[in-house]
Parts: structure tokens; C-alpha cells; sequence
């Protein structure tokens, strides 16, 4: 009898064992499926029934920590350590809080100890060291690289998800291909894991491969249409291009992540892209009652600073923007919400130039050129409204260091805004000369360079004794006169022609020579009354006083030509 008791004993210690091993692996799934609140109640629950279940108390942090409740995480942390000081998993938990928390060398030591611990020999704590510094913006990734690669060395290995968070860290290393080969592999060794084909789009997706993104994406959801990740980035991508479509996934979406409340947000935010501001406005007010204003996420402050700025009610978008940075921790913020900021204050009157540090700022944390350079020309444009002309100056030159294939449109206009300037700071006058000297260099055959280094050359030597811009005068006249675009650059060699009659008149003292000239651009417009009276007064008989009459005629700065566009100047490919 006590034997078959003793036999019932070890039967139900196994089956809970079973029970409690099956539960973790439950709640996992849901880490896997981003359904950390679902995660969070089975770790908690397993926890509570066994405080010194080390795993359970890890993985309750990661729940929370993929709640984004470090708070939450570093309380469990540091009341499991109380029992269990040294259980290797709770001390890599710790150095992820730590981490957090900028203090990268004491969470290094922490990892190193739990590592230590453990012999390197635990795959599970290796891996938990690497997702560690992958997922936490301040962790090192080639770190996290050489103990993930270490684990897949040890004997028993056979988790196809450490080559996720492989490819994670070479992707946190900007380093696609070999992210690339890691969710391959992963495939290779389950092809279940519709995340390693939804990571696999995500890094096609930054570089606009519309032919490999979306057919990942879709290999995906036919891999595991319960992966809720997939279904989210298919409904950012159609946001702005289909509604419709981006509706579909939205809800999509939903069916399969954990009930929240705060998911209305998501279909507010449909009302933002279908342009129905005030209804954005008006749901979101009314969900943030329901909610609390304790409870709502930062983000929907920021739905709101956005649909006011569309209804170009900028007050109200400031204020909506002030309460999103107020509530949103530092990673919750990205450089749009910058770039938005500034935006809002272009709109206020009197705020205009606060706007410029808050493009500089998202400007200097975006990774994305494509986004710098659009960021940039908002900057520009605000200057132009101001006319701030070293401010346009300062930011054309921002956005031509950072295309990666600039134009000589692109060359051309940051050379003639530095001209502009040079008004405001004599200084910018070299500037556009240094612009110019390098656009002639690269496009000798167009004319418009040789002109405004000329013009240039003419401010910076206003009374042309130095003869700077002469050569590049003579060029331009030299192209210009001759070339197909000759009727239209007629304005602009008038301007050369009128230089050159100063230069004969007050520099060579040559009346021959500036009468030359006159008649040059008389050849080309008949009615220019000015080069007819200047003609008239160099053609007339000394005065009395032996000198000849010094002409109102002559200018020794011409005005600008209006427009900026280089004429005939079309972009190289």
C-alpha cells in the first residue's frame, strides 16, 4: 500500500512538474506573439504559486519589460534576488534593468558573473544575454553576437530561435545580409517561425524593396496567421496608401492580440489617414476618458497634435504635442515627433525660429536620409518664408551633404542662396565663389556657373581693380552667346556687358572699350535706354575740366536676376 501511495506521489510531482513546464512554455508563446499582458498573467500566476521558481520570475520581467513597464520588471527582479541571489537568469534580468538605466559596465558585470556562474555553458542564460543587449537601446550588439554564437556551439543546441536573435543583432548592427542568413537559418531549423519571414521583410521594407518585403510579409501570415507582428507592419505600410486595405489588417490585427481598451487607438488613427481630423480629435478625447488620463498611452496626444495641425489649429496642436513629451518616456519618442513639433511651431506666428533647433534635432537623430533630406527642405522653406537668407544658406547645405546622389540643381541653388546671403555676411560671398568654382568644374559646359562665379567674384572686388570676376565673365559671355539657350540667358549677359563697361571705364579709363560694350548691348536690345545714355556721355567731348563725365549709367553691383533655376540645367542622372 505505501508503495503504490509512494508511486502516486512521484506520478502527481511529475504531472505538476509536466504542468508547470507545459505553463511556461505557454507563457513564452505569448512572448513570442508580443501578447505580453497575456504572458504577464500566466508568469505571474506560476510566481505567486512558487516564489522560487527563478524562470517564472525572469520571463514575469520580460512580460513587463514588453509592456514597457521597466518599473514593474526591476521590482521583480529585485525581489526574486532576495531568495535567490545568485540564480544566473535573475541576475541577466537585473543587468537588463541596468541597462536601462545607462549603466553599461555594471550590467556587463552582472552578465559576466551569471555567465560565469553557469560555467558557459547554459544555452538559455547565453541567449537571455543577448536578447539583453538587443533589445534594450543602450546594449551592445557584437556583445550580444559573441555569446549567441557561443550557444549555438554547446552540445544539446537545437533552439531555431537563438538564430532569430541572431539576426537580430546583426540587424541592431545595420548589417541586413548577415540578419538575412540568421532568420534563414532559423527557417531551416523550424519553419513555423513566421517571424523570421516577418524580420526578413521588416529589413527589405528600410530599403524600399517593395518585390521582397511584402511576398515576406505574406509568407508569414500563410506560415502562422495567428502572428499578430506581420499583421501590424502590413497595416502601417497600407495606412497612407489604402485605407481600405490597411482597415483589413488593422482588424486583423486585433483578432489576435490581447483585449485591451487602448486598442480603439488603432482605429482612430484610420480616421487620421481617411482625413477625418475632427473625428480623430473628438474619439480620442472620449477614449482618454474611458481609459484615464493616468492609464492612456502618450500616443494618442500625439494622434491629436497631428489632427489639430491638419485643421491648422496649431494652438491646440501645441498643447496636445506638450502633453505627449510630458507623458512619454524617451524611447517612446522618435524623431518625427521632433520634426512635428517644429512643424506646429513654423505655424505660430512669433515662433517661427524655434521651430529650427527642433528640426536639428530630428534631423541629427534620424537614420533615414530620405527622411533627413525632407526634414531639411522644411527647414529651408520655413527660412524662405522668414527671409532668413543665411538661414536658407545654412540649411540647403545640410540637405546637400546628406543626399546621397545630389544634383547640380541641388549645387546650383545652395551656390545661389550663399550669394544671397552675402548681403547679411560678406563672408557668404566666398561661400557661393567656392559653391560656383566646383559646379564649373564638374559641368563646365554650362554657363550659369562661370556667371555666378562672376557675380560673386564682383561683390567680393566691388571696385573691380582686383578684376576677379573677369575670367568667369568672359566665359559666361563665351557660352552664352553661342549656346541654345543664348534668348534665354540675354538678361544675364546684359549684366556681364554692363560689368565690363564699369571695369573699361573705371579701371582702364578706356572709353573705347566700354563703348564696345554699350553697343554689345545695344546689339541685343535696341530700347536699353541706360546703355544708350551711357554711350551718349562716353561719345561726348571732354569737360573743361579735362576729364570725362563719369556716367549715373554705371553700376558696381547689378541687380539679382530673379529665380534660382539654372536655365537649361537639367539634374545628371
Amino acid at each position: 500500500m505505501k508503495r503504490l501511495f509512494g508511486l502516486t506521489c512521484v506520478f502527481w510531482v511529475v504531472l505538476n512538474l509536466q504542468s508547470v513546464a507545459q505553463t511556461l512554455e505557454e507563457g513564452k508563446k505569448f512572448i513570442y506573439y508580443e501578447r505580453f499582458a497575456s504572458a504577464r498573467d500566466v508568469f505571474q500566476k506560476i510566481w505567486t504559486a512558487a516564489p522560487s521558481n527563478t524562470e517564472a520570475a525572469y520571463w514575469l520581467g520580460q512580460a513587463y519589460l514588453g509592456l514597457g513597464q521597466v518599473s514593474n520588471a526591476r521590482q521583480v527582479y529585485q525581489t526574486a534576488l532576495q531568495t535567490n541571489g545568485n540564480a544566473p537568469l535573475l541576475l541577466v534580468g537585473i543587468g537588463e534593468i541596468e541597462l536601462y538605466e545607462n549603466k553599461q559596465t555594471d550590467a556587463k558585470s552582472r552578465f559576466e558573473t551569471a555567465i560565469s556562474l553557469t560555467k558557459a555553458k547554459d544555452i538559455e542564460v547565453l541567449h537571455a544575454v543577448g536578447r539583453a543587449n538587443i533589445n534594450v537601446k543602450q546594449g551592445d550588439p557584437s556583445y550580444a553576437l559573441t555569446k549567441l554564437q557561443l550557444a549555438t556551439t554547446l552540445k544539446g543546441f537545437k533552439d531555431a530561435m537563438l538564430y532569430i536573435t541572431i539576426g537580430d543583432a546583426y540587424r541592431k548592427q545595420l548589417d541586413g545580409g548577415n540578419a538575412i542568413v540568421s532568420y534563414k537559418t532559423a527557417l531551416s531549423m523550424n519553419p513555423g517561425l513566421a517571424s523570421a519571414w516577418h524580420k526578413e521583410g521588416q529589413i527589405y521594407e528600410t530599403q524600399k524593396n517593395k518585390e521582397f518585403f511584402l511576398p515576406a510579409y505574406e509568407q508569414a501570415v500563410a506560415t502562422d496567421p495567428n502572428y499578430g507582428p506581420v499583421y501590424y507592419s502590413l497595416y502601417v505600410y497600407w495606412y497612407f496608401r489604402d485605407v481600405a486595405k490597411a482597415e483589413d489588417y488593422l482588424h486583423k490585427y486585433i483578432s489576435v492580440i490581447d483585449e485591451d481598451p487602448q486598442n480603439d487607438y488603432y482605429r482612430i488613427d484610420l480616421k487620421y489617414a481617411s482625413k477625418q481630423y475632427s473625428q480623430a480629435i473628438a474619439e480620442s478625447d472620449a477614449l482618454i476618458a474611458k481609459v484615464g488620463v493616468n492609464v492612456i498611452k502618450p500616443r494618442i496626444y500625439r494622434l491629436k497634435a497631428y489632427s489639430y495641425k491638419a485643421l491648422s489649429d496649431y494652438s491646440n496642436a501645441l498643447a496636445s504635442a506638450d502633453e505627449f513629451f510630458k507623458k512619454a518616456d524617451p524611447d517612446e519618442i522618435v524623431p518625427k515627433d521632433y520634426e512635428l513639433y517644429a512643424d506646429i511651431l513654423a505655424g505660430i506666428p512669433g515662433s517661427e525660429t524655434k521651430a529650427y533647433s527642433y528640426y536639428e534635432r530630428s534631423i541629427s537623430l534620424d537614420t533615414l536620409a530620405e527622411n533627413r533630406v525632407t526634414c531639411l527642405q522644411k527647414a529651408a522653406d520655413l527660412a524662405k518664408k522668414l527671409g532668413d537668407k543665411p538661414g536658407i544658406a545654412y540649411w540647403l547645405e545640410k540637405q546637400f551633404q546628406v543626399k546621397k546622389t545630389p544634383t547640380n540643381v541641388d549645387l546650383y541653388n545652395l551656390g545661389v542662396a550663399y550669394f544671397d546671403a552675402g548681403d547679411k555676411q560678406f563672408a557668404n560671398y566666398f561661400k557661393a565663389d567656392s559653391v560656383f568654382s566646383v559646379y564649373t568644374g564638374r559641368y563646365p559646359e554650362q554657363a550659369l556657373g562661370y556667371y555666378w562665379r562672376g557675380r560673386s567674384g564682383w561683390s567680393i572686388d566691388t571696385t573691380m581693380a582686383q578684376g576677379l570676376a573677369n575670367p568667369h565673365f568672359e566665359k559666361f559671355i563665351d557660352l552664352a552667346t553661342r549656346g541654345k539657350d543664348s534668348l534665354t540667358l540675354r538678361s544675364r549677359v546684359k549684366i556681364a556687358y554692363r560689368y565690363f563697361i564699369g571695369y573699361a571705364t573705371i579701371v582702364k579709363k578706356d572709353s573705347k572699350m566700354a563703348i564696345e560694350y554699350c553697343d554689345k548691348i545695344l546689339a541685343l536690345d535696341p530700347l536699353d535706354k541706360e546703355a544708350a545714355e551711357f554711350k551718349k556721355q562716353l561719345s561726348a567731348p571732354k569737360s573743361s575740366a579735362g576729364g570725362q563725365q563719369k556716367s549715373p549709367g554705371v553700376k558696381q553691383t547689378a541687380p539679382k536676376p530673379s529665380g534660382t533655376k539654372p536655365v537649361g540645367a537639367k539634374p545628371k542622372k
